[in-house]
């Protein structure tokens, strides 16, 4: 099928929205956006999408939807109600959530999709914005395989690795849930590592570099590393107040099936602690300063 006979709708232009619409619209697919804030929609539309001003309008005009907003509520809102994404006519469509939800959500929203003769594909990624406009992005696919087959080139196009996991949609928010969990987690031990490695009077470069060996080969957490180190929080990837969200979104998915999330229950309270002090709009790893903080160290 030639790209511009498949008709692309994109809701969500935020930060990692805009990153994959970017590269999905420079792979040559025929698009149309719908973002509430109009303005964010502009550089798309100057470069040939189509602008939709109601769910409905761009439901009619995709055959593919993708989706990139905040939480579950947001993208339960975007589907359900009156002027919802469910009340158009979605038979034999097409609609892609990008955003980590709980599984709980997922299920919903692919039996929900399926009532109404349309699919939903679970397909949450890993990478910050940086990276998703660089086209680098790690995705989890669930759902129908061979609507998955389907649209493999456009997932493609902005992505470099794609792990398919099966038909429950639910798998890969949980797979999500798992990957970040382990970023916090380590993010919440440098932060002790740090703290502890300035109170011992230990080499700020030194405790760096060794950090940084036992991670070798984690590219993300050697970034995270030189910020932490450097106390760098103002080159934001992945901002404070959205770690603040993943952390809720872990625990209530971990206890809703019996297990104690004890790995990221400090990380939450930091990071509930720093978004206090006003560190929301940081990168999330300054989550790491109420360590420092917890341990007199206030320079």
């Amino acid at each position: 099928m030639e790209k511009q006979t498949i008709r692309i709708g994109f809701i969500g232009l935020g930060k990692m929205g805009s990153g994959i619409c970017t590269n999905i619209q420079k792979a040559g697919y025929k698009l149309t956006v719908y973002n509430r804030t109009l303005s964010k929609a502009q550089p798309f539309v100057e470069r040939g999408a189509q602008v939709a001003f109601t769910i409905k309008e761009l439901v009619d005009s995709s055959d593919i939807i993708f989706s990139s907003l905040l939480d579950d509520r947001s993208l339960i809102d975007l589907c359900s109600g009156g002027n919802g994404l469910l009340s158009s006519n979605i038979s034999n469509k097409i609609h892609i959530g990008l955003t980590t939800v709980q599984p709980s959500t997922s299920d919903f929203l692919q039996e929900e999709h399926q009532k109404a003769g349309g699919y939903y594909i679970a397909a949450p990624v890993i990478g910050r914005p940086d990276i998703a406009i660089k086209g680098k992005l790690i995705t989890f696919l669930s759902g129908n395989p061979l609507i998955i087959k389907q649209i493999e080139s456009i997932i493609k196009s902005y992505t470099h690795k794609q792990i398919l996991l099966d038909e429950t949609t639910s798998s890969a928010s949980a797979m999500k849930i798992c990957v970040n969990y382990m970023a916090m987690a380590q993010l919440s031990m440098l932060g002790e590592i740090f703290a502890y490695a300035e109170k011992s009077h230990l080499d700020k470069n030194k405790i760096s570099s060794i950090t940084k060996m036992f991670f070798s080969g984690n590219e993300a957490i050697t970034e995270y590393i030189e910020k932490i180190a450097k106390r760098d929080f103002d080159n934001v990837g992945f901002d404070l107040t959205a770690g603040l969200k993943d952390a809720l979104i872990f625990e209530s998915a971990f206890t809703s099936v019996g297990v104690k999330p004890g790995a990221v229950l400090a990380a939450k309270e930091n990071l509930v602690a720093a978004n206090a002090i006003g560190l929301g709009n940081k990168d999330w790893s300054a989550l790491t300063e109420i360590s420092r903080k917890f341990a007199g160290l206030t320079d």
